[in-house]
């Protein structure tokens, strides 16, 4: 009986004849994702956008994110802002038809874009006050940045090695 790879014929159910014969790789599916210069150059002035007015409103820079288009986000627990190159756009979905209503009714100063039941979309049409600028992003529930000084930086870092479970860490 003849085997192939330590198994008998019965079992593999490969004959000893068909051990030559080659395989041909096949060439990998062409994709229609072509990406063209201009919207890389968009995409690039859309994260300069939002990063500056994540510094206006005080949000973490974890905030910033991609979608699953590419497109960059301020995302929060609540909603996202994101550009069209021209306008930002804050994008809220509630968990009820009176908290949609109550954060429209916070949101005053933006324009409504997209009006749903528990859902929408504003327009930012002007500069915000810092006021507004806070109401938003508490609105949103984006993280707000965390400013330290050198000293408290200073405190971080220490406290940071002294945690034998920090990747930093020295042994005294």
């Amino acid at each position: 009986m003849i085997t192939y790879a330590g198994l008998p014929e019965r079992v593999t159910g490969r004959k000893h004849s068909s051990m030559n014969t080659t395989t041909t790789r096949r060439k990998p599916a062409k994709t229609n994702n072509i990406r063209r210069r201009s919207d890389l150059d968009d995409k690039a002035a859309d994260r300069t956008k939002l990063a500056a007015f994540a510094a206006t409103i005080g949000a973490a820079r974890t905030s910033m994110k991609r979608d699953a288009c590419g497109d960059w986000t301020l995302t929060g627990l609540a909603g996202h802002l994101s550009t069209d190159g021209a306008a930002l756009y804050a994008s809220l979905a509630c968990t009820s038809a009176r908290a949609w209503t109550n954060a429209k009714r916070n949101l005053s100063f933006l324009t409504i874009h997209q009006d749903g039941d528990c859902e929408g979309i504003m327009k930012l049409a002007r500069p915000l006050t810092s006021d507004q600028a806070e109401i938003l992003r508490t609105t949103l529930r984006i993280r707000k940045a965390r400013l330290m000084d050198d000293a408290a930086l200073e405190a971080l870092s220490t406290a940071r090695q002294r945690s034998k479970f920090s990747p930093c860490y020295e042994a005294p």
